[in-house]
């Protein structure tokens, strides 16, 4: 489990924790959906938003950020067990063509590590981290609730992608809250940074591998050439 060093209040808990999740609300639902920016910039603001947040936690926590690193075997290990445990539900997702040679290893890097790394961080970790401050007894009730700040931010998070608020997104939603549930539960057990964030690189590669694009949805094409398909003459009865 993470060795969080001082514990805190539950209303400053509370306060950090309504910060962590505006943000991650607020990141997807103003960049993608309101601004309209594409998946690769949107990774750069991301990754940006996920640091800004990590530093401010650890500087308010007074947390070494070698605990996080540390138990890297074990890290590592949880992490491919809770991507194994979910890589049956990527299977059954349709495989579609995927891109090849120098730009798959782009992919992989870019919306694969680098994006794998700040959602693991953002939904799995800092959730997490920031419950687990105000344990000082009844470890069981404190974890159970740090496992549920997880899913509360995995949800917020995904609520500002359009196409999660569909109704055709449910399932979906369904899907990052198992997947990022698994992902917290393997950190808290852990101690280590290493299991979200291995585990959601490879979730991130596999996905990548079966030719599913990962959100936002590149909307901004689609909406514009619709603007651009010319609309059907009026049809009018014989004689009208």
């Amino acid at each position: 489990m993470p060795d969080v060093g001082t514990s805190f209040g539950w209303q400053e808990i509370a306060v950090t924790f309504t910060i962590l999740a505006l943000a991650a609300f607020l990141v997807t639902w103003l960049v993608t959906d309101v601004m309209r920016i594409g998946r690769t910039v949107y990774i750069a603001i991301l990754s940006l938003v996920v640091a800004a947040l990590s530093v401010g936690y650890l500087r308010w926590s007074d947390m070494p950020t070698g605990e996080l690193l540390s138990n890297p075997l074990w890290g590592v290990v949880a992490g491919v067990v809770a991507a194994a445990i979910v890589f049956p539900l990527v299977r059954k997702l349709p495989r579609r063509p995927h891109e090849a040679g120098a730009r798959l290893g782009e992919l992989l890097l870019w919306e694969g590590g680098v994006y794998g790394i700040a959602e693991a961080t953002l939904l799995a970790a800092l959730p997490v981290l920031v419950v687990w401050q105000g344990s000082s007894e009844n470890r069981v009730l404190w974890g159970a609730l740090a496992v549920l700040a997880s899913l509360i931010v995995v949800f917020v998070h995904h609520l500002g992608y359009a196409e999660f608020r569909a109704p055709a997104g449910r399932t979906k939603l369904m899907g990052a809250l198992v997947t990022c549930g698994l992902q917290a539960l393997a950190f808290l057990l852990t101690g280590s940074i290493w299991a979200p964030v291995v585990a959601h690189i490879l979730l991130h590669a596999q996905l990548i591998m079966r030719g599913v694009g990962l959100p936002p949805v590149e909307t901004v094409t689609t909406r514009v050439a619709a603007l651009r398909v010319p609309r059907a003459a009026p049809r009018y009865a014989p004689g009208g």
